[in-house]
């Protein structure tokens, strides 16, 4: 089993990572209901619901089956059903089906790529026959198993199925070892399917040992949705019972007495699946136990694992101790009260998010790092492997992670670790080729840093992000990097969800900057911070949505009801603008201001709740199984209306989930709708990603205690009854404001809430709203000036222009009243306007200029000029287009003979920058300048302000 400090290891202050086998003692009240252990239900998500379409299946995608907490291995059964092939080849397990294709090795749980699930390796079939009657290269369907879910029986750690042809199969597993057991009635012969997985087989190879009853081989083969993230696993087998007889096949060549078959090329464009592997036939009626070993290293490694983890133990010994390390982990957290349903759905949830992310290295420590090399891990620490972080971490950040940190405070120290070995050993922050967008593993990491998860290189890893997410782009991972990293947006014409990686581009820059402000780099913190402000730039105040933007100007044509349009403008990634347009965790004061403020907000915010799970298809509503809108009931907690977030969960778990196969309503991506939905029962919700703030929203439980292994445990208690909080007492002192701060979950503490059933002032004041990270609103936010022959450090017009460096003032010289920018080569240096204010010397004026240019241009945009009195007066600004001349109040402040491309060249022609001047009052003394909220037609840039 993975191992971790026991809680009585760690309160003697004892750090040797050994797992607690010792029963936790018995609470003084009375025992719930139903324990944690046996309220788990693995039939829950397993059920795709045919009747809603909302863009992803409403299917978890869950599987009952064998496995530890955060276990290498999964032993489970895939099904199949025939007829429609989005039910009955799934890649996993799904109710309806009456069909088992075989118990394969690993499962990804709740993964979507319909077809393309990944894992499942090696599968093995047990055949009630003496002999296979045809080759299964050619028909493994002839040999898949009929079933009822009658037989089955699963539990955390187990799972039995008698088969209808009469063989009971058993599975069990250790972190890195699977073990089964066959009880045959008659006819006895285990098929080996070692190319047998769910995606795309490249190869493989089985050998075996008759002698030593030993089976070995390997698979090479692509992982979860066949994106280009390749791999290689290893499999060493051994069989308590002799074989009576044994064979492999290798394509339409099958031989009995064979030991030894493999098939295997360079060729990445195939699918050789099904095409090679073996048979072994043992004495009829005997009960076969099979432990098989995996490992991303080599069959040696695979041996290893087996023999280290269950030598000289028997099917049952390892039964039980994989029950007591469940007991274990869903001790973690204790929940009373509830009916036996809520607890079902609870702890089924809980169990869930545990099963990922997976451990990927051997009893050894070796493990196959990013490079290809073999690596070894530190002493009692554990390696955490890129195709365990769902979607490259998209699903991860937002509720998975945080759960594991309050939970299992090491293995969150394992992760940011395995994510820095990543970076260290490939210069990059993804893993391989990424599902999903966003630079989602920084989230995870700055998130679990704030959190207590600090055991790992910190300084290397925001050194690294530091280096890579800026310009020239020429190793960050994120597509349209250059653009974003220049102008602070990604127009629509890109496409592939542009206006969606805005948002989530800002969420990642957030993060670095509060992982930055805390190792003290402040330098670094007010860089990432100001580009954490871009989502700012696809905020249309006109139609007060955030919206896709042309370099023209916003698309206000395009329906925010759409997740694509159908001509390959798809602007949010599984998602509407509806649902993605409160995608702003870290600034959402500011957003609500920007909407019109809070009863405009809520009105708008009400809309997209009418239907908590519409889908991403035409609607307005909401879709909160799926990841993008997880925050979005938290929202109203913003909004100084915390019962509503408290109405809204509520509706969500009782009409979303149930305790029904389909009572999942989506893809599961391996743990975070469960644990967003373990969240939700809390009553706290870490709700701004790249902090470890908790918002608040009340209890579902009469009392709930977090007990971490290895940290301090955390404790909700409530008096009173009903769903509203009416008072709350944070380690015995009282306080309104409905959020704590990432201190309480480092610490842990108490949460002692009072419960009403008609809401109260709990939380509705200005001041107890969460926190709003406003620090580099003001930034300039636009490169545009390069050196010459390096145009990829500044992008001026969307498409790769740039004033040269060389031809301008230098950094800080005065012209024309102005003062030219003096920033460094790639950093801003001008803003693109959506409201900045800019602070002048408080003085007399008679004019107020800017100092700027436009870009498929002209542009024009409304500013505001602030008095020291308080009051403020609306001044029109019109800037001509650089490369067409001044339009009317502009004069030509300087001209350059050419301009710069991001491909190293330069181009001839006349480049202009601009003054406009507008007349204020010069009876009051003028304060600042608000730029405008956005401008029309063209893209407006401005370098200075300045009052004369």
């Amino acid at each position: 089993m993975i191992s971790f400090p026991s809680r009585r290891a760690w309160l003697a202050g004892i750090l040797a990572p050994v797992l607690s086998t010792v029963a936790l003692a018995a609470p003084a009240t009375a025992a719930p209901a139903l324990a944690p252990f046996d309220a788990v239900n693995q039939f829950i998500g397993t059920e795709l619901d045919t009747t809603q379409n909302k863009s992803n299946d409403a299917y978890g995608n869950t599987f009952p089956g064998a496995a530890v907490p955060f276990g290498m291995v999964q032993p489970s059964p895939t099904t199949y059903k025939p007829g429609n092939a989005g039910v009955g080849e799934k890649g996993g397990y799904e109710y309806t089906a009456s069909l088992i294709r075989g118990f394969g090795m690993t499962r990804h749980s709740g993964t979507g790529c319909t077809g393309r699930f990944g894992g499942y390796e090696f599968p093995t079939i047990p055949y009630a026959g003496d002999s296979l009657p045809v080759n299964p290269a050619t028909d493994v369907k002839g040999y898949y198993l009929s079933f009822s879910h009658a037989n089955e029986v699963a539990q955390p750690g187990y799972y039995k199925v008698a088969l209808d042809n009469g063989v009971t199969t058993e599975l069990t597993a250790t972190t890195r070892t699977a073990v089964s057991r066959y009880a045959f009635a008659g006819a006895a012969t285990l098929l080996l399917d070692v190319s047998g997985q769910n995606n795309r087989s490249f190869g493989s190879e089985i050998t075996i040992d008759p002698a030593s009853r030993t089976v070995s081989g390997w698979m090479y083969g692509t992982d979860v949705c066949d994106v280009g993230n390749l791999y290689k696993a290893y499999f060493s087998t051994t069989y308590d019972q002799p074989f009576s007889s044994y064979g492999t096949w290798n394509d339409a060549e099958m031989v009995t007495g064979s030991t030894h078959a493999e098939k295997s090329g360079t060729d990445t464009g195939v699918d050789f699946r099904h095409d090679t592997g073996g048979w072994l036939t043992f004495a009829p009626g005997t009960t076969v136990t099979a432990k098989t070993g995996l490992s991303y290293v080599s069959v040696a490694g695979a041996a290893a694992n087996r023999d280290r983890e269950t030598g000289g133990k028997s099917f049952t010994d390892v039964r039980k101790q994989a029950k007591r390390s469940w007991q274990e982990a869903l001790g973690t957290v204790t929940a009373a009260g509830g009916d036996d349903a809520q607890r079902t759905s609870f702890y089924t949830a809980l169990y869930h998010a545990f099963l990922h992310p997976n451990v990927r290295e051997d009893v050894t420590g070796e493990y196959l790092g990013y490079d290809d090399e073999v690596h070894t891990v530190a002493r009692g620490r554990h390696f955490y492997r890129d195709i365990n972080f769902a979607g490259s971490g998209w699903d991860m950040y937002r509720s998975q992670a945080q759960l594991i940190a309050l939970t299992f405070p090491r293995v969150a120290d394992d992760i940011n670790q395995s994510i820095v070995a990543l970076v260290q050993q490939t210069g990059r922050w993804a893993p391989g080729a990424a599902r999903m967008q966003g630079d989602n593993l920084q989230v995870i990491l700055a998130t679990l840093d704030d959190m207590g998860a600090t055991g790992y290189d910190r300084q290397a890893a925001l050194a690294s992000m530091v280096a890579t997410q800026r310009l020239p782009a020429t190793t960050t991972t994120r597509s349209d990097g250059y653009q974003y990293f220049a102008t602070g947006m990604i127009e629509n014409r890109k496409g592939d969800f542009a206006t969606s990686r805005v948002l989530e581009y800002s969420v990642d820059d957030f993060a670095i900057a509060e992982l930055a402000g805390r190792l003290g780099s402040v330098a670094a913190r007010d860089f990432f911070m100001g580009r954490a402000q871009n989502w700012m730039n696809v905020f249309d105040p006109v139609t007060g949505h955030l919206r896709p933007r042309e370099r023209t100007g916003f698309d206000r044509s395009f329906d925010l009801r759409t997740r694509d349009d159908g001509s390959g403008r798809g602007q949010f990634n599984q998602s509407t603008g509806y649902q993605y347009g409160w995608m702003v965790p870290h600034n959402l004061a500011t957003l609500i201001a920007k909407r019109g403020g809070v009863a405009a907000a809520t009105a708008q915010l009400d809309t997209l709740m009418a239907q908590l799970d519409a889908g991403a298809y035409t609607q307005t509503g909401n879709y909160l199984s799926n990841q993008p809108a997880f925050t979005t009931p938290w929202v109203y907690n913003w909004l100084q209306a915390p019962a509503r977030t408290a109405d809204t969960l509520r509706r969500v778990v009782s009409e979303m989930y149930d305790t029904t196969p389909s009572g999942l309503p989506g893809n599961d991506d391996q743990g975070s709708l469960s644990a967003w939905y373990v969240f939700a029962q809390l009553g706290v919700y870490p709700a701004i990603y790249g902090t470890g703030d908790l918002v608040i929203s009340g209890p579902m439980f009469s009392k709930v205690t977090i007990d971490p292994v290895g940290g301090r445990p955390v404790k909700i208690t409530t008096s009173g009854a009903g769903r509203y909080v009416s008072s709350l007492k944070v380690d015995g002192v009282r306080q309104t404001a409905s959020w704590v701060d990432a201190s309480f979950a480092r610490r842990g503490g108490t949460l002692a809430f009072t419960m009403s059933d008609t809401p109260g002032t709990w939380g509705t004041a200005a001041a107890d709203v969460p926190p709003s990270y406003t620090a580099g609103a003001d930034a300039r936010n636009s490169v545009g000036t390069t050196p010459d022959g390096q145009g990829n450090l500044g992008s001026l017009d969307l498409s790769d222009w740039s004033l040269p460096r060389s031809a301008l003032p230098a950094p800080g010289a005065a012209i024309a009243g102005f003062t030219w920018p003096s920033a460094a080569p790639g950093t801003p240096d001008n803003w693109i306007p959506h409201g900045q204010r800019v602070d002048l010397p408080d003085a007399a004026a008679t004019s107020v200029s800017f100092l700027g240019l436009a870009t498929n241009g002209p542009a024009t945009g409304v500013a505001t000029v602030q008095y020291t009195d308080g009051s403020s007066q609306q001044v029109n600004v019109t800037f001509g287009d650089w490369a067409a001349g001044a339009v009317g109040g502009n004069v030509e402040v300087l001209s350059v003979p050419a301009r710069n491309n991001a491909n190293g060249t330069s181009a001839a022609g006349t480049f202009r920058v601009f003054s406009a001047s507008v007349a204020v009052d010069a009876a009051r003394t003028v304060d600042a300048v608000l730029l405008p909220e956005g401008t029309d037609k063209g893209i407006m840039h401005v370098f200075d302000v300045a009052a004369s």
